[in-house]
Parts: structure tokens; C-alpha cells; sequence
């Protein structure tokens, strides 16, 4: 993770030209400034929840291969006198790192014919066998919250002191119910899509990321583990007083992916607004980006696929889409992928509109007993959606 301002200059007239886009044309400045006026509603409403939803904001959109607009409001914690919000801030994503890290390397790895998302866990796993139920779940279970996994009667974390320790209390989980019959978002299917990213590829999951994910998209602010250099653009997330025992700030907010080591498949990615551009107009694109076919379109098509496990359910692959109550709002499109992160991050992939929102907060801090940004998202997604039509 290196700090990067190139993009900014051309911020500030307006939009942004991202080099996967799939029609390369140049944008007039006039009309860059009036799409960035047309989002100004949008704007307000982000500002209207600093101090009530999150100290500061970051939000990012895209439409049509152009990063129209990265905004910074508030602060950067709730502290009296703290540093206004930059625009490239670097978040603890929590969940995010499910679909932008974990899911995408499953895909790639699907994408060259090295994962089977029909297989058996324990194919990968072997580990994973011994338990009653477990030989009946696939990958695709996993990637679609419907592995039919018992949920434990507290945190792994307390009954575990490392990385094994958390492993062995999923590998021998019991089964509540048979896979592909009900609908549970769990933590411990994406943690164990994690490992077998690493299985296949013979690499630990952040090294197979940087390589063949961030790396190629020039993501140079994303990554587990950020370096102590990088603190005073990283966003502080909670003040915890029952494990760590201190503001969390630089590592993992997720007290499994920190018991993890900080490298976890559901929890420990930090990135900014802008790179996670980049993965959105990744998925826009059919998997293309800057001349380079990172994923056949098939695959983006199919990871963006509603999975019906069981029937009804909102899942496609490690991906969620917008359900009537959702924090979308009542424009978000049926056809979008979506997810959310516990400390406040949001990502929006719309085809329909060929558009991205990602919302970046720092909802968490200094605690996460505020749950106004559950009001908060879909105010916001409903005026950026509101502002988008507009120009239609």
C-alpha cells in the first residue's frame, strides 16, 4: 500500500477518465463540472448525517467508465479538533473484504478452471471432513451464505488464542440445517473460501490478491496489514475495551480477523474510495480493464447472478442484491451487487445504470452502539441514484 494523489488534478475539474473504461472518450471540462454539480444534492445529503450517522465520509461515483466525483466530509475520528477527512483516507473495510477480496480471487480462480464452485468443501479441505452434514457442502454454499452452518454459542475468538485455534472451531462446525435450504449470513463461509484460495493457489490469500487482483489494477492503497507509515491517512475505527483494550487504528476492527493475523477471507482488507473504483469498474467492464481481460465476461455474469439458495434468497456469489427493505433505497436496481461492512463501508455495482457508489464511514467510531447509518444509507444512495436519473 503506497499513498497515490495522481488522480486529483483531474478530480477537481470533475471526473475522471479510469483507464478500464469501455468507451476511452475524452469528457468536456463544462460537462465533468455539471455532472459535479448535479451530484451537489447528494453531496448535502452525505454532509446532513457527519456528526449524527459517522464523524466523516468518503463517497465515490462512477457512471459510464468516469470516476465523476471523490468527496471527503467531517473528520477522521470524533475527537474534538481531528483532522478533517481526506479524500484518500484509508478505511478498514470489515465485510467489504468479502466480495472486493475474497469473492473476486474465487472468481479468478474459477475463471481459469481452478476452482469447481460445485465441489465439496472438503475436496479442498480435507480438514473440513469428519463432521456430520459438512460432505454435502459445496462452494458455492459458501459463497452464497446457505451452508446450513450452526452457528456457535459465542464468538470463535474467546474460545480460540490464534489463527488455528479459529480454523478448528469451523472445520468441526454443526450443520443446523441442510445446505441450500436457508439463508444465514454467517462469517465463517467467506473464512473458509479464504483458505481455499490459498489451497489452490498455493499462496497466502494477501500475497494471490497483490499479485493477481490489486496488483494489476494499480489498487496501491489496498491491502491487509497496512504499514504503520500509512497512519495518519487511516481512519480510526473503535475504541474497544473488551479484547484489545485501545482505539483501534491501523489493524483489523474484526476480533477474528485480528486473532487471524490481520489476513482473514471475511474481514481485514483497508483500502480508499478510489481504488475501490477501480474493482467496481472492473466488474462494469465484463472483467476488462485498461486492454487486459482480467475476467471472462461469463464469470463477472455469473458471479452477479442471483443463486436462489434457497429460493428467494437476495445472494449471488459472495455478493448481495438489493431486496425491497435494503440499504439501496427504493432506486437501487434489481440487477445490482451490493455489500456492506460493519465499521460503515458500502459498495454499489449497478449494470443497469452502468454506475458505482461506494460509501466510505467511519460509523463505528468512537463506538458501535450508533446505528443511524442504517438510516443513513439508503438517504444517501437514494439521492446519488436521484442525481444519476437526473441526467438521463
Amino acid at each position: 500500500m503506497a499513498a497515490t494523489g495522481r488522480y486529483w488534478p483531474l478530480l477537481a475539474a470533475g471526473a475522471l477518465l479510469l483507464p478500464g473504461a469501455v468507451n476511452p472518450a475524452p469528457v468536456a471540462v463544462s460537462h465533468a463540472a455539471a455532472r459535479h454539480v448535479q451530484l451537489a444534492p447528494a453531496f448535502a445529503e452525505v454532509e446532513s448525517w457527519v456528526g449524527k450517522a459517522f464523524p466523516g465520509a468518503v463517497l465515490a461515483v462512477g457512471q459510464h467508465g468516469k470516476l465523476l466525483a471523490v468527496k471527503a466530509f467531517g473528520h477522521i475520528d470524533s475527537e474534538a479538533g481531528a483532522p478533517a477527512m481526506p479524500r484518500d483516507a484509508i478505511f478498514d473495510l470489515a465485510s467489504l473484504t468479502k466480495v472486493v477480496a475474497t469473492t473476486s480471487a474465487a472468481a479468478l480462480l474459477y475463471d481459469r478452471g481452478q476452482l469447481d464452485l460445485d465441489a465439496p468443501v472438503q475436496r479442498y479441505l480435507p480438514e473440513f471432513a469428519g463432521t456430520p452434514g459438512h460432505e454435502a457442502i459445496t462452494v458455492r454454499h459458501l459463497l452464497s451464505h446457505s451452508s446450513g452452518f450452526k452457528a456457535p454459542g459465542g464468538p470463535l475468538w474467546t474460545h480460540a488464542s490464534d489463527r488455528a485455534g479459529i480454523l478448528r472451531q469451523i472445520h468441526t462446525m454443526p450443520v443446523g440445517s441442510a445446505p441450500g435450504t436457508t439463508y444465514v449470513y454467517q462469517d465463517f463461509n467467506l473464512i473458509l473460501v479464504g483458505e481455499i484460495v490459498e489451497r489452490i493457489s498455493g499462496q497466502p490469500l494477501d500475497g494471490f490478491l497483490n499479485k493477481e487482483l490489486f496488483g494489476p489494477l494499480g489498487m496501491k492503497d489496498t491491502g491487509f496489514n497496512p504499514s504503520p507509515k500509512l497512519l495518519p491517512r487511516i481512519v480510526p475505527t473503535e475504541q474497544d475495551d473488551i479484547y484489545r483494550h485501545r482505539m483501534m487504528h491501523g489493524q483489523v476492527h474484526d476480533e477474528n480477523a485480528y486473532m487471524m493475523g490481520g489476513v482473514a477471507g471475511h474481514a481485514g482488507l483497508f483500502s480508499t474510495a478510489a481504488d475501490l473504483a477501480k474493482i467496481a469498474q472492473l466488474y462494469l467492464n465484463g472483467g476488462r480493464w485498461h486492454g487486459r481481460q482480467l475476467l471472462k465476461p461469463e464469470t463477472v455474469k455469473l458471479f452477479m447472478q442471483a443463486q436462489n439458495l434457497p429460493g428467494g434468497s437476495s445472494r449471488a456469489l459472495g455478493w448481495d442484491m438489493p431486496s425491497e427493505k435494503g440499504f439501496t433505497g427504493p432506486l437501487g436496481s434489481p440487477h445490482a451487487i451490493i455489500h456492506t461492512g460493519f465499521t460503515g463501508t458500502s459498495i454499489y455495482i449497478d449494470p443497469d445504470r452502468d454506475a458505482f457508489i461506494i460509501l466510505l464511514t467511519n460509523r463505528v467510531n468512537p463506538t458501535r452502539n450508533n446505528a443511524e447509518i442504517f438510516k443513513a444509507r439508503p438517504a444517501i444512495h437514494t439521492a446519488v441514484l436521484t442525481a444519476l436519473d437526473a441526467t438521463k
